[in-house]
């Protein structure tokens, strides 16, 4: 039992961690009030390589300003986007952008009601590990976890209640 208990508590830490950093990546910035995208395409190179993690923070109209970057819902919230601000309409309520790679504004002009805010800090390349493939590799780990410590506890308890150690602990 006891090459189990340093086997089986060295596999739980070791899950543990894995399980805390990647709730801590989504939760810690959600707490701050950021919200998370990572950028699909080349558009804004060199500002912002595809697959870089972007954190993205509330604008205020004050930060509203031409030459900032934004981002935004595109395909009715379905996608992220984010761009440069070129032009924005009197009243505020339309917003022109282009990428910083491109040479033609983009088709479209953004909404007030699309916008998310703008980068505030941002990790080069580390979204290209945050794909379908990954993110399934990921939920694959928490179901083998969770199985594995329902395991776990089975086969423990059974042990006690073999042994009656579990009736000793229960008693005092």
């Amino acid at each position: 039992m006891k090459k189990f208990s340093r086997q089986s508590i060295l596999f739980s830490f070791v899950f543990l961690l894995f399980m805390l950093c990647s709730l801590l990546m989504i939760v810690v910035p959600k707490v701050f009030g950021f919200t998370i995208t990572v950028v699909t395409t080349d558009a804004m190179m060199p500002t912002y390589a595809e697959g870089t993690v972007l954190f993205v923070k509330k604008a205020t109209e004050d930060n509203l300003v031409v030459g900032n970057e934004v981002t935004y819902y595109i395909n009715q919230g379905k996608e992220m986007q984010t761009r440069r601000i070129v032009a924005i309409e009197d009243d505020q309520s339309m917003i022109y952008t282009i990428g910083d790679n491109q040479q033609q504004l983009e088709q479209e002009a953004i909404h007030k009601s699309q916008l998310i805010g703008q980068p505030i800090f941002h990790l080069p390349y580390v979204g290209r590990l945050i794909n379908q493939r990954t993110m399934f590799f990921i939920h694959c780990l928490y179901g083998v976890f969770a199985l594995y410590v329902l395991t776990v506890t089975i086969y423990v308890t059974l042990y006690q209640i073999k042994t009656e150690s579990l009736k000793r602990t229960i008693s005092y």
